[in-house]
């Protein structure tokens, strides 16, 4: 089972990698077709378009065919995709199309690495250990970004070459290690979209979504250009925000033992407002230690959110109702970099665009309330 969640893993982060290194490398991007900040957050947004049309149709196709098949042909497209933006990337109209097409393809990895998850480990009771196991790519993309931001600065072309050649090995690990699932029935699938629940905790992961991703795509630039910090200390920044994503993350199993799901979600959501607040107000130095806490109040909802929703679906329909979570969820993600883009081209304000991630986490709280009258 290991073997499992290494694949889970690596197509997790690869995936991740390949959506977030848009927060560092869209500075050279930005200067060399003179983009303005509206610009800068579309290109992500285009992505999430694509991720959030996609994201039902490949959940329901993951419980049908099976993980390891969708993650082998998703893969295979992507190897295309990077390659052309490689060898094309000549224009700002070929960029946002191929960050949409991208959006199309990626959408079947994450889901694809929760249906292993569950199908490997659904009645274990440190489930939700392996979910965050898994999502720990997350926090571990973020602090590679973070180490490597100044090179990427000017080595940014040849992340689409080293993408291409890692789907490409992922493409190859996943044909030959097949994950044994029960097909299920598409129409049987699409009855979990229909669920009040599922629905309800996805709007929880829609807000922890806007403000997790809201942070990363826009924090690296943000610093440098609105609040006037190094690159290299911005870097820095970026690099402890994640190292705290992943002590929260691989912690949070023994906290939702003793607390709960919902209650470890709700703790978090309030740290990741305060901590916003802490850092609006505090001087350059100051906010490398609290980068270090943002991190950790901001990705550790994730797992119990997930947990939560793959058990209201059952293993059978674990892919359907991630792949639906994703679909809803990641309007976040789709909003939010344009949501910042314009609050910051409109305010020229570090400190209201701090407040615009918080909108995410606000529509979480509510939403978390309501799911506990159910």
């Amino acid at each position: 089972m290991l073997r499992n969640i290494i694949v889970s893993w690596i197509g997790t982060f690869l995936q991740l990698f390949l959506r977030l290194s848009w927060g560092v490398i869209s500075l050279p991007i930005a200067l060399l077709f003179h983009l303005n900040s509206i610009q800068i957050g579309l290109v992500a947004t285009v992505f999430y378009i694509g991720y959030v049309v996609s994201s039902i149709p490949w959940g329901l196709v993951i419980d049908r065919i099976g993980p390891s098949s969708a993650v082998e042909y998703a893969s295979i497209l992507l190897v295309g995709m990077n390659l052309l933006l490689f060898l094309f990337l000549t224009s700002y109209a070929i960029l946002l199309v191929a960050y949409l097409i991208e959006g199309l393809i990626t959408a079947a990895i994450f889901p694809s690495a929760m249906k292993i998850v569950a199908v490997s480990y659904s009645n274990s009771s440190k489930f939700t250990f392996y979910v965050a196991l898994v999502e720990s790519a997350g926090p571990i993309t973020i602090i590679t970004l973070g180490i490597i931001a100044s090179f990427l600065l000017h080595l940014w072309r040849f992340i689409y070459l080293i993408m291409a050649i890692s789907f490409g090995l992922i493409a190859i690990f996943s044909h030959f290690n097949r994950i044994d699932v029960n097909r299920t029935e598409i129409k049987r699938s699409f009855k979990i979209i229909l669920d009040r629940k599922i629905t309800i905790a996805t709007i929880v992961r829609l807000g922890e979504l806007w403000s997790t991703w809201g942070t990363t795509t826009w924090i690296f630039p943000m610093l440098v250009l609105y609040r006037n910090i190094s690159p290299t200390l911005s870097g820095i920044f970026l690099l402890l925000f994640g190292v705290g994503q992943l002590v929260g993350i691989l912690s949070v199993e023994r906290l939702v033992e003793r607390f709960g799901d919902r209650t470890v979600i709700l703790i978090n959501l309030i740290g990741f407002i305060l901590l916003t607040f802490s850092i609006i107000f505090s001087n350059n130095i100051d906010i490398l230690p609290e980068a270090f806490l943002l991190g950790i109040f901001s990705f550790s909802y994730r797992p119990p959110t997930d947990s939560l929703i793959m058990r209201i679906a059952g293993q059978s329909s674990a892919g359907t109702s991630i792949g639906y979570a994703n679909a809803v969820s990641q309007i976040g993600t789709m909003i939010a970099p344009s949501f910042v883009g314009l609050t910051l081209y409109l305010t020229h304000s570090f400190s209201i665009s701090m407040l615009a991630l918080d909108v995410g986490c606000i529509i979480s709280i509510i939403s978390l309330l309501s799911l506990k009258h159910l």
